[in-house]
């Protein structure tokens, strides 16, 4: 059943993908309104799947101290959807469906690398469970998927300057945000990202500290995520410093986040060795 219901998922995930690219293309107000709609039921049917999994494997999970890899990918993709409801109602509506294109095809990729681990009982387990560990694991995935959006805005705001430039596709740019509101929306998403990965870095080294006795351990996903603190910290700096032009900060925001997010699927996938490695 939960095999079946992944396929399921994959499949609509899949469609809303290419339906949503499309619908940025056309002015057919109904090719929109069918990706929203497709959209709907392909987040229905992924948090089904969550709810499937839950309980046709309630000894896995945070509730038993073990975090297995596919909840991880789950989790990642989960927030990504809740951050668009909010995103919908926030005051950043005006750009919600520009952001939501992009952040359907990511879900789906997400999705995607998920598959091998669907059996999987590779995790993260620890003798004493600490309270402070969901919140670090969720706190730090968040952080992440803020440097997605602003990934996701700094895409947007180089297309869009793109065909700006090239003065074609016009119906296809004013459906996009203006520039000025992409580069507002990129330093907000930077911000809260930096913000949050500090609040994940702190409460994950007094979680250890609790449970080993020393608040670093320095496994090679630690090291990973100290570097990805900082760079983003440069970001945050680069961005809010006001001495990089907005093409060129969206330019290294859109290569960092791709080369850390390659990073650390790869860590998360093959890097076993420490407390942070799925075992």
């Amino acid at each position: 059943m939960f095999e079946t219901l992944f396929i399921i998922t994959l499949a609509l995930f899949f469609c809303s993908s290419a339906l949503s690219l499309y619908s940025l293309h056309t002015d057919d107000v109904r090719h929109r309104a069918r990706a929203k709609w497709l959209l709907s039921a392909s987040i229905a049917a992924f948090f089904a799947l969550g709810a499937v999994r839950f309980h046709l494997h309630s000894g896995e999970g945070v509730a038993r101290g073990a975090f297995t890899i596919w909840w991880y990918f789950y989790l990642m993709a989960s927030i990504v959807i809740i951050l668009l409801v909010y995103l919908y109602f926030s005051r950043w509506r005006a750009q919600w469906w520009s952001f939501t294109v992009l952040a359907v095809p990511f879900i789906t990729l997400v999705l995607l690398i998920s598959v091998p681990f669907l059996d999987s009982k590779r995790g993260i387990a620890v003798d004493d469970w600490h309270w402070l560990l969901p919140i670090h694991i969720v706190i730090a995935v968040l952080g992440e998927i803020f440097f997605f959006l602003s990934f996701a805005g700094s895409v947007l705001y180089l297309v869009m300057e793109w065909q700006l430039k090239k003065k074609t596709s016009m119906r296809f740019v004013f459906r996009l945000p203006t520039l000025e509101s992409i580069e507002n929306f990129n330093r907000w998403a930077i911000a809260r990202s930096f913000a949050l990965l500090s609040l994940g870095l702190v409460t994950g080294a007094f979680a250890s500290y609790v449970l080993f006795a020393t608040p670093y351990q320095g496994s090679p996903k630690e090291i990973i995520l100290y570097v990805s603190w900082a760079v983003i910290l440069g970001l945050f700096r680069l961005r809010h410093g006001g001495r990089v032009n907005p093409h060129r900060a969206s330019q290294v925001n859109a290569l960092l986040f791709a080369v850390l997010m390659f990073i650390f699927m790869f860590s998360n996938i093959y890097i076993t060795m420490g407390f942070h490695g799925f075992k």
